[in-house]
């Protein structure tokens, strides 16, 4: 059976921002600009103590209302529990922020199935039923109220991905999804954004599944030499605070998508003007190295 929509009991204010994978990342840093900004916050993430430390921090710097959620989102029945949970008595949200997910490295041939379906279960499923959930709260809620959901696509969403051939598809779902939103409400009062990250310096590169098959020695430690690559660049990639804050911007302005920094813009939109059959081999070059 699908699940309910959140609906609103009369007289609730619409008040908290839920921010998903806020534990680390662009999910910090997306807790942070708002709680700056006075937003009271709902954050989830699979981790409860580094949740709590952050709500202790932001709470102290900025004197916020921080709610936290410990929820695996990928599991089945998760994301309808979080939105039932704050239906029965929990804040109402005024802007979602959809920012968990996870990537995998490699032929596609060569890993578990399993991860695959955690990888769309929490890219894609997740985000497409609390996006769901939530809209007829936000599209109740009175006109002159800032609200809406901001959708954490990539740059990887607008070109296929080999040798991460599933989490490009998610990243390209996530940002085709987002932009019909954001035409459907229009006029609405309700505002939905993909914001596009190229590679930025977080936790996800360091995820297991994100690690070349082989780059694992047999004691589970990792290639020397492979280890010398990921740093060297790691120091390449984008500032999360940096990003954060142009894809905190560009929600508010009420754009539809937005991709920060100009090389993150240009790399975007490259594949407009090229052969697909080109870009695939490109980026095949890229993944590669």
């Amino acid at each position: 059976m699908p699940a309910p929509a959140v609906a609103v009991p009369a007289g609730r204010p619409l008040t908290h921002t839920l921010i998903t994978g806020a534990s680390a990342g662009l999910g910090l840093e997306f807790a942070r600009l708002f709680a700056a900004d006075g937003h009271p916050l709902v954050l989830v993430a699979r981790r409860e103590d580094r949740l709590a430390a952050l709500a202790a921090a932001l709470r102290k710097d900025f004197e916020v209302d921080v709610q936290v959620m410990a929820v695996d989102l990928a599991a089945p029945g998760a994301p309808a529990a979080l939105a039932a949970g704050l239906r029965a008595g929990g804040p109402g949200i005024r802007h979602l922020v959809n920012n968990a997910g996870v990537g995998c490295y490699g032929p596609c041939v060569d890993r578990d199935p399993q991860v695959y379906r955690d990888l769309l279960d929490l890219n894609v499923r997740a985000l497409t039923d609390l996006t769901r959930l939530l809209l007829p709260s936000l599209l109740a809620a009175p006109a002159g109220l800032r609200r809406g959901v901001l959708n954490v696509a990539s740059t990887a969403a607008f070109q296929p991905g080999p040798l991460m051939a599933v989490y490009f598809a998610s990243k390209a779902y996530v940002l085709s999804f987002s932009e019909a939103l954001h035409e459907e409400l229009r006029g609405s009062g309700v505002t939905v954004t993909a914001f596009c990250p190229g590679p930025t310096r977080t936790e996800f590169f360091g995820q297991e599944a994100m690690i070349p098959p082989g780059a694992v020695l047999p004691d589970g430690s990792l290639d020397p030499e492979a280890l010398a690559r990921h740093r060297r660049r790691d120091r390449r990639r984008m500032d999360p605070t940096a990003a954060a804050r142009s894809g905190y911007r560009g929600y508010l302005a009420g754009k539809a998508v937005v991709i920060p920094g100009r090389g993150n813009a240009l790399l975007a939109q490259s594949s407009r003007f090229l052969p697909r059959a080109a870009v695939r081999r490109i980026v095949h070059r890229m993944m590669r190295k």
